[in-house]
């Protein structure tokens, strides 16, 4: 059988995030996940955010620090790269603090020239290149990216400059290859990343409304790789006016 047979809507799954993790009295209105460890170092300097659990969320490498906003109900986690582990996160992060609403962003490799460094892209659908999305929803080549009209008027209303169009995610970060980054980009896919097919498959399986946006860090789409200016070479204040992007879209969602 085929990895992309894996879907069985009518088995019930063994281990279920109830026999992990109980619900929390603190009660999100949203969430924002992160794969910036120098974002959530920056908040913290900055006061910013505070701690609302420094081990509540864990796997047997290490624990995921939850925080909120001060003067909030929004929360942020960090998480770490790959579809997998921020996936899941986002579902437990969902139970643990009763919050059907979340916003993601993070870097992706450019498969436009055009598209330059720190450019905002809106996913309008993410090939499904990895494992996770094919045991929570039948085979498709993509899928939807369900809010992304909504995060596109709610960018229109902020005045940010955007481009939208496919992403590609994958597993395999040294298996990009030319022969399937030109096939990709042919499909109309403007981007890679390694997460947002999983995140939304899951989603839609725990009925979470997702936000997902990307800022582009490395180009592919040259003769050879341009590493571009990823997350570590950002000044803070930019890296902070990114964050400032996700929190307004996830305030303006938490009063939907």
């Amino acid at each position: 059988m085929s990895i992309i047979n894996s879907f069985h809507k009518n088995s019930a799954p063994k281990i279920k995030i109830e026999d992990l993790y109980t619900k929390s009295d603190i009660k999100f209105d949203s969430f924002i996940v992160t794969f910036s460890h120098r974002i959530i170092s920056a908040l913290l300097e900055d006061k910013v955010i505070e701690v609302v659990s420094l081990d509540g969320i864990r796997c047997i490498s290490c624990s995921f620090p939850v925080y909120r906003f001060i003067g909030t109900n929004i929360g942020i986690i960090k998480t770490s790269v790959g579809a997998p582990i921020t996936s899941v996160l986002i579902e437990e992060v969902s139970f643990i603090y009763n919050c059907k609403k979340a916003v993601i962003f993070g870097t992706c490799g450019s498969l436009n020239k055009s598209l330059t460094a720190n450019s905002l892209i809106i996913p309008t659908e993410a090939y499904r290149d990895e494992g996770v999305s094919y045991h929570y929803m039948e085979p498709t080549d993509y899928i939807k990216m369900n809010n992304a009209d909504e995060l596109m008027n709610i960018f229109a209303a902020l005045g940010i400059k955007y481009a939208q169009g496919k992403t590609w995610t994958t597993d395999a970060f040294y298996r990009e290859t030319e022969e399937e980054i030109a096939l990709r980009r042919s499909e109309g896919c403007i981007a890679v990343e390694m997460e947002f097919a999983a995140c939304q498959a899951i989603a839609n399986n725990a009925n979470i409304d997702l936000y997902g946006f990307l800022y582009t860090a490395d180009n592919l789409d040259s003769s050879s790789w341009d590493k571009g200016q990823r997350d570590s070479l950002l000044a803070k204040d930019k890296r902070l006016q990114i964050l400032n992007v996700a929190l307004e879209v996830a305030k303006r969602i938490a009063v939907k």
